[in-house]
């Protein structure tokens, strides 16, 4: 489920229904009643109302063909408060058949011009889990958003918003009836930028009001994880045990070994090394896996294949593991809460001596034993017979992840170019943006944009001889430097610029950073320069800079080494993942100082004599 899109595909699912201006048209209200069934379908009657427009727009109906059914679709026009129903024209549908969705359908509504037009239809699905939210936000502009939302007494709904006070309106009532409880709830939504993924629910690095909801059985009254657990548990069983072959395959892997965590890195390395992973799918696609079995056959899946086929191969060879929901970094939110709607990604959790330890098949660069990079700070929901748990994901600390450059550098008597070389280790999985770019380009179109990288690092300046070595937990960079333009005298003294050094966050250019900024982790970076002088100076006293802020300090120090050398150090601690509100100010002071350090030049004077 955790997928890259390709800008194609996002600029055909924007353009599907552009014809017409259907993108941002304007509503005067949307109604939605949905009624629960005692034997857990629902059935929703949507209700639209159109303003007078001189343009005919086409309204777009998504929806999943293995679980919901539309119809009863009708058009009215409004006269005041009459309703006088119209002739539909033909209604389009088409099969949205994408790499990482094909289980979607859309009809396409065509809404007349100059008049005002009313629209109704009804969805109806057998699947209960799948009322999981009610966006409190539009692509279009709505002037007025209800729910109604009718439950049998045998029922009861749990409800969770998330970024609530993004709302300028908003309210939420129940009333009980003799047979049910009803629930009203009225917004003025928040209006989005269009973006195609939320027509299938997929809401990416999006911070908007969002409902998430859960209709459970009053039998499960106060164990609302319970439910949520027992009812995957329930729908995944079905889709695990192993054949004779599998069990084969995972002896052979294992012949001769003993020790579980040994065991359990074979076994990972195996599927993430010989299965593919594919791309997402929506509906209870995204979340009910296929059979273990078949996975292996076709040597490929997505979150939830690979990591119940994951999770079948550990049981076998003894590991107690399970499967657990979770919700990446760039989920609209947290797995904080049971429902469909908060989890976008499927990992297996295997216990070793009361240990759990994540694992992640759709990471090719994860390291058994440590939090999972997309996880961190994150809640995952546990799944397994004992009605479940959640658990948060640790995160990586600064010095889980240290950077380290170093600089050997001359100034060269004839033309005052800075040349040298350069030394760069990366540890832990302060590497892993360069780690997944070599995946994702390969040895050869990584090795130019890699040079790209590090002289957009290095203040532009050339750098060649580029080599790499990579072994575990390490990366590590070497390479020559050549500096331009950066020193000069004037007979008394010499002035040196060192802006060329690295800035202080190597994956963002930015010299100040904006609110909602993911920065993939935690790390700590100490960069040492030296450099020697083509002429003697006056020794001087150790120039100190230091700032700190809650999760973030800096120390800058320039030393004389001798009278033909100068060290120019400095030491980064940054304990944040993301850019927010809370963190976004210490964050850019601390940038901005380093900035006007940098700039500043270092003026040594001249040895007399």
């Amino acid at each position: 489920m955790n997928s890259l899109f390709k800008v194609s595909i996002l600029i055909l699912l924007i353009c599907m229904f552009s014809e017409g201006s259907s993108q941002n048209m304007h509503i005067v209200s949307k109604f939605e009643k949905i009624k629960i069934l005692k034997d857990s379908s629902f059935a929703n009657e949507i209700t639209i109302n159109f303003p007078y427009s001189e343009e005919p727009r086409l309204y777009p109906i998504f929806y999943d063909i293995e679980l919901e059914k539309v119809s009863d679709i009708e058009l009215f026009e409004k006269k005041g408060r009459r309703l006088k129903k119209i002739a539909l024209k033909k209604i389009k549908e088409e099969q949205v058949d994408l790499d990482f969705i094909t289980s979607q359908k859309v009809k396409s509504v065509f809404i007349p011009a100059e008049i005002e037009v009313q629209l109704t239809y009804t969805v109806t699905c057998n699947e209960l889990m799948y009322f999981s939210r009610l966006p409190l936000f539009s692509y279009n502009q709505i002037d007025t958003l209800n729910y109604e939302i009718d439950i049998p007494h045998e029922f009861e709904l749990k409800h969770n918003t998330i970024h609530k006070e993004l709302l300028t309106s908003h309210s939420i009532d129940s009333t009980n009836t003799e047979n049910s409880c009803l629930w009203k709830i009225k917004v003025s939504p928040m209006k989005v930028e269009p973006d195609p993924l939320q027509f299938f629910g997929i809401y990416k690095n999006m911070k908007v009001p969002l409902m998430r909801m859960l209709v459970m059985p009053k039998s499960y009254k106060n164990q609302s994880t319970k439910y949520m657990n027992d009812w995957y548990f329930e729908n995944v069983l079905p889709q695990k045990g192993l054949n004779a072959d599998v069990k084969q395959k995972l002896d052979e892997l294992t012949y001769g070994v003993s020790d579980l965590s040994e065991i359990v890195n074979i076994i990972y390395d195996y599927v993430r090394r010989n299965f593919k992973y594919v791309a997402i799918e929506i509906g209870m696609g995204a979340f009910i896996p296929s059979h273990a079995n078949t996975v292996f056959l076709n040597k490929e899946g997505d979150c939830k294949d690979l990591s119940n086929f994951l999770s079948e191969a550990l049981q076998y060879k003894g590991i107690i593991s399970d499967l657990a929901l979770a919700a990446t970094f760039d989920h609209i939110s947290d797995c904080d809460f049971p429902s469909l709607s908060s989890a976008n990604h499927v990992i297996c959790v295997a216990y070793i001596n009361d240990t759990k330890i994540l694992l992640d098949p759709t990471d090719p660069i994860h390291v058994e034993g440590t939090p999972v990079q997309s996880l961190q700070d994150r809640t995952i929901l546990i799944v397994n017979a004992e009605g479940g748990s959640f658990y948060k994901v640790e995160r990586f600390r600064p010095n889980d992840n240290k950077i380290n450059y170093q600089l050997d550098l001359k100034i060269n008597p004839n033309n005052d170019l800075i040349e040298g070389d350069f030394q760069i280790n990366y540890k832990g999985v302060s590497g892993n943006y360069l780690r997944r770019l070599k995946d994702y380009e390969g040895q050869k179109d990584f090795a130019t944009s890699s040079n790209t990288f590090f002289e957009g690092i290095l203040g532009n300046q050339k750098i060649s001889n580029l080599v790499m070595a990579d072994v575990p937990e390490e990366l590590e960079f070497k390479g020559d430097i050549s500096i331009n333009g950066k020193t000069f005298n004037d007979g008394s003294s010499r002035y040196l610029f060192v802006d060329f050094l690295p800035r202080l966050i190597d994956v963002e250019s930015r010299e100040t950073l904006i609110e909602g900024t993911y920065l993939n982790n935690t790390f700590h970076k100490i960069v040492n320069a030296r450099i020697k002088l083509n002429e003697s100076i006056e020794l001087f006293e150790s120039i100190e800079h230091y700032y700190e802020e809650e999760g973030v300090s800096l120390k800058v120090t320039i030393n004389a080494v001798s009278n033909m050398e100068i060290e120019y150090y400095y030491d980064f601690v940054f304990d944040h993942i993301f850019v927010e509100k809370e963190n976004i100010n210490a964050i850019n002071k601390i940038l901005n100082s380093f900035k006007t350090i940098i700039n500043e030049p270092i003026v040594l004077k001249k040895l007399k004599g």
